[in-house]
């Protein structure tokens, strides 16, 4: 078994829950009795458009890369920078909108940098 895509989801798990970590740690205290603030709901709209650039890029390494096989034509080193860029705003992003520290938005943020981190390494695996 390959170990690559257990270690790059693990790496992104670790630098995503670290930054939830993090921020929460340097955002000022929440007086007692109030509710801590929820994130904007314009920061939505960028988390998507975040999400599908990388969804976008990652898709198309993948295919290129399984295609490069047969057809020798393999993408760019850049554009493996660039989902690598893409994937790391991905994972700091909930981190920058004010995401809580709380067991339900870090499960949440642990299960989607696993998938992130596996889908990277794929991409970079399939490269011939």
């Amino acid at each position: 078994m390959n170990p690559a895509p257990l270690l790059s989801a693990a790496a992104c798990v670790t630098v995503a829950v670290g930054a939830l970590a993090i921020a929460h740690r340097l955002r000022p205290a929440v007086p007692d009795g109030e509710l801590p603030p929820e994130p904007h709901p314009v920061l939505s709209s960028i988390g998507s458009g975040l999400l599908s650039g990388f969804i976008l890029l990652t898709g198309f390494l993948v295919a290129t890369g399984w295609a490069a096989r047969t057809t020798g034509t393999v993408p760019p080193r850049g554009l493996y920078l660039a989902d690598l860029a893409a994937g790391t705003a991905v994972l700091l992003y909930p981190a920058l909108a004010g995401l809580p520290f709380t067991p339900r938005y870090t499960i949440a943020v642990t299960s989607f940098a696993a998938l992130v981190g596996y889908t990277m390494s794929l991409a970079v695996q399939l490269r011939p």
